[in-house]
């Protein structure tokens, strides 16, 4: 295997996997602010520890996935890719999970990397094998099988389905775009705006929706619970797992970048059962191998080339 595309592996890996953690360290944050609160403060602390690290990168001519030389009008594309990814993403999942039950909205979002899977071979032309289709599949039987285990109340509305529907799209075009905007944008430059849209927009959501009522802004600040959590849904969870999707982008075809987003269920799963005392059982745990083994199955196979990333290109990266 290609040391790049090892690499890539692991970016994927380390980014799912701490995003797997982003639902326990949210639980705690809503406990003390509102979600548009509480996304201010996760994307304004990532913009500002991201340009940190945009100017030492600058500052000591970084090459590959940290180059940073971004000017401001090349920036239209990333401001797009931005709009997808965290914004329409975060808005249509957050209100779609609220509108229907657990259990249908994880059923859901498991469909982004089949999804995604067609759309790299229809727009980028990664044409996926017959094999990595049927572990792709394999992947989001067992994110099923364990989300129909899980106890769903609540009804399913109408414009609940269209939202997470929304938020699948959010996610398959953010993984097209910053596949084939890879080629021109470094990892760094792509996410650097990526938390630059996030932090403006969920600012301008949380003022309107509490009419700048600084009480409300500030109340969450006192609690040592929310400011450790914004710490991780910051710097890790927007920080670090974005990088490292966007690095994912630039080594892997989109089918085998997107496959990996299965692993956040259970990593999510096991840090319920570890920190909140979920329930785990026999059903969960073979849900959990189905799951590993399809993303295996995806990965073990030669992966479908794209014209979007030159050559010399993808050897610097």
């Amino acid at each position: 295997m290609p040391t790049n595309k090892r690499r890539g592996i692991a970016a994927a890996v380390i980014g799912n996997g701490i995003f797997g953690f982003s639902f326990l360290f949210s639980r705690i944050a809503l406990s003390s602010a509102s979600p548009f609160v509480m996304l201010m403060y996760r994307f304004v602390v990532a913009f500002a520890l991201l340009s940190g690290v945009a100017l030492w990168a600058r500052a000591s001519h970084q090459e590959g996935w940290l180059r940073f030389r971004l000017r401001w009008r090349q920036c239209g594309p990333l401001l797009l890719l931005g709009i997808f990814q965290p914004v329409s993403y975060f808005l249509c999942e957050s209100y779609g999970i609220s509108l229907t039950n657990a259990t249908f909205s994880g059923v859901i979002i498991a469909l982004i990397p089949i999804v995604a899977l067609g759309f790299g071979a229809l727009v980028l032309e990664e044409r996926p094998r017959q094999s990595q289709v049927g572990f792709a599949l394999l992947s989001i039987a067992g994110v099923v099988a364990m989300t129909l285990q899980q106890s769903a109340q609540g009804q399913v509305q109408p414009l609940g389905v269209v939202l997470l529907l929304g938020a699948v799209a959010s996610a398959v075009v953010f993984n097209l775009m910053s596949r084939k905007l890879s080629g021109q944008f470094s990892a760094l430059e792509r996410t650097w705006v990526m938390m630059l849209v996030g932090a403006v927009v969920f600012t301008g959501l949380a003022l309107w929706f509490t009419d700048g009522g600084i009480h409300q802004l500030t109340a969450p600040l006192r609690r040592a619970s929310f400011l450790w959590s914004i710490l991780y849904l910051a710097g890790f969870s927007s920080v670090v797992a974005f990088l490292m999707l966007n690095y994912a982008n630039t080594e892997l075809p989109v089918a085998q970048a997107t496959v990996f987003c299965n692993l956040t269920t259970v990593i999510s799963l096991l840090a319920g059962v570890i920190f909140l005392g979920e329930p785990f059982g026999f059903g969960m745990l073979l849900a959990s191998a189905v799951i590993v083994i399809g993303i295996w199955g995806v990965q073990r196979q030669p992966g479908g080339q794209s014209a979007a990333l030159p050559a010399d290109e993808e050897e610097s990266a």
